[in-house]
């Protein structure tokens, strides 16, 4: 509207400085009046325009502007919030007693339990050599009598001052006594009711009363007594004379039915029966002296929730190799010198092959197979027999290895068939895989027909090296004639 008066009065302009008729100048005087007008109505209209815009303008600007501040503002109050909700339930670390070890015992009164708690003092890992604070305990042991494990913590701050914490535990340890009248999976499934429990926590059962062992177990190089138990978890890696024992593994075992393979140690040293058995021997029977109180050796053989045996570290090592859970990646043996018995041949034996499990169900008695590669290295020969050059005595050597390794073998086997009556070696998750239904696995009863079963274990040894100064004669290799096929049956 306000474009159409300008052009309105720019005409009558033009009009009016365009020489013509008379009253030009009234017309013009009019047109000027009417063009003042105009041009004041268009200042006027330009000047509302402006002002529109400029009140638009000065309007959306603090809009945009107060949005994207509440934005920052919730954003900052948000993260403020989350960064500061851990600070709710703080509790500073010199308030906390963390438990180390957690011993089980049967208590005087049927169903309950006595339980030694072993704390451990975390400020001795922070103390500078030459302060007071330098004679202060590693360690300090409490046992609560006739209770449960939930009630322990409770029961354990009327003579501790600090919060008990147990989410750091690295043992449970279980006395041999327990574990024979007590049916153990009630004891461990009513303890992991904790949520501060852990399920991979280390199992241990022990020869005496497990307050005694805890006791008792003072190492000498660690200070701090959570790390002797961390070492230990680490050399069972090593070693394979123990087997590697959950609080887990187990529970899943109990579940299906399958015996377990529980540490076996001890803190009471006792006089061998036979000497020179070295690790064919359980905890608190080896012929050691000094070290550390504590013994760990062997394995004690857990089913249907109570301990029903035990196993040399020789038997744990054979029946976690048989049973593809020897997780060494070498490990030592030594044998009887067939050419002077009164020494031992030391050896080192590779795992670098599993072996392989068959089982036939098609027959009765089931017939079991396990093929054994066995890797031989020779590293000391003390009778200084020439079992390096002469083929002849690497034959014999061989036959007496094989010989010895099936009489270990037999034993163990006739001990878990017709001792024990249970499947050591979990060759059962095997047979499982043949049937299409549980239904048809539980009809089956692998465990009612395993002690009947025909079992063949056929070792296939390779002698791979004589040490670092001599090498056998490549034609001794693999020895097929010695690497027989042979059926080990128990005895009797």
């Amino acid at each position: 509207m306000c474009n159409g008066k300008d052009r309105i009065f720019e005409a009558a302009r033009e009009d009016a400085e365009s020489p013509g008729v008379g009253g030009a100048g009234r017309h013009r005087k009019d047109r000027g009046g009417g063009e003042d007008g105009g041009g004041r109505g268009a200042g006027r209209c330009r000047k509302g325009r402006s002002a529109a815009a400029g009140e638009g303008g000065r309007t959306g600007g603090p809009e945009r502007r107060s949005v994207g501040r509440r934005l920052v503002q919730g954003l900052g109050a948000a993260l403020l919030a989350l960064f500061l909700g851990g600070c709710w339930d703080k509790v500073e670390l010199e308030d906390i007693a963390f438990v180390t070890a957690i011993g089980f015992d049967r208590g005087e009164r049927p169903g309950l339990l006595d339980v030694t708690l072993q704390i451990v003092n975390t400020q001795k890992a922070t103390i500078t050599l030459g302060t007071a604070a330098e004679g202060e305990p590693r360690m300090t042991n409490i046992t609560l009598k006739n209770t449960t494990p939930l009630m322990t913590k409770d029961l354990a701050n009327a003579v501790i001052t600090r919060r008990i914490n147990i989410s750091q535990t690295q043992a449970f340890l279980i006395s041999e006594d327990l574990a024979r009248n007590v049916d153990l999976y009630s004891v461990l499934a009513m303890t992991i009711r904790d949520p501060e429990m852990r399920r991979e926590t280390p199992v241990i059962i022990t020869r005496e009363r497990a307050e005694d062992f805890i006791r008792k177990n003072v190492p000498r190089f660690e200070t701090l007594i959570y790390e002797f138990y961390r070492y230990k978890l680490n050399r069972w890696k090593d070693t394979g004379i123990v087997p590697l024992s959950s609080m887990n593994d187990y529970l899943r075992a109990h579940a299906a039915g399958q015996p377990y393979l529980f540490v076996y140690a001890s803190a009471r040293r006792t006089l061998p029966g036979e000497k020179g058995r070295m690790d064919d021997t359980t905890a608190g029977k080896a012929e050691i002296k000094g070290g550390d109180p504590v013994e760990m050796i062997g394995s004690a053989i857990v089913y249907r929730g109570k301990m029903i045996g035990a196993l040399t570290g020789e038997e744990t090592r054979l029946a976690l190799l048989l049973a593809h859970k020897l997780r060494v990646a070498s490990y030592y043996m030594s044998f009887r010198d067939p050419v002077k018995p009164i020494f031992q041949v030391s050896t080192r034996i590779k795992n670098e092959t599993p072996p392989l499990i068959r089982i036939d169900l098609s027959r009765d008695p089931m017939v079991i197979t396990v093929d054994v590669p066995f890797y031989v290295e020779v590293l000391s020969i003390p009778s200084k027999v020439d079992y390096v050059t002469d083929r002849s005595l690497q034959k014999k050597l061989i036959q007496s290895i094989l010989e010895q390794m099936d009489e270990k073998t037999a034993r163990l086997l006739h001990k878990a068939q017709k001792e024990w009556r249970v499947d050591l070696f979990d060759w059962a998750r095997y047979a499982r895989q043949k049937f299409w239904t549980w239904d048809a696995w539980e009809r089956f009863d692998f465990a009612d027909r395993f002690p009947d079963a025909r079992v063949r274990v056929r070792y296939r040894i390779e002698m791979i090296d004589f040490g670092k100064q001599f090498n056998p004669d490549e034609r001794s290799r693999p020895l097929e004639d010695l690497l027989g096929r042979r059926t080990i049956r128990p005895p009797g």
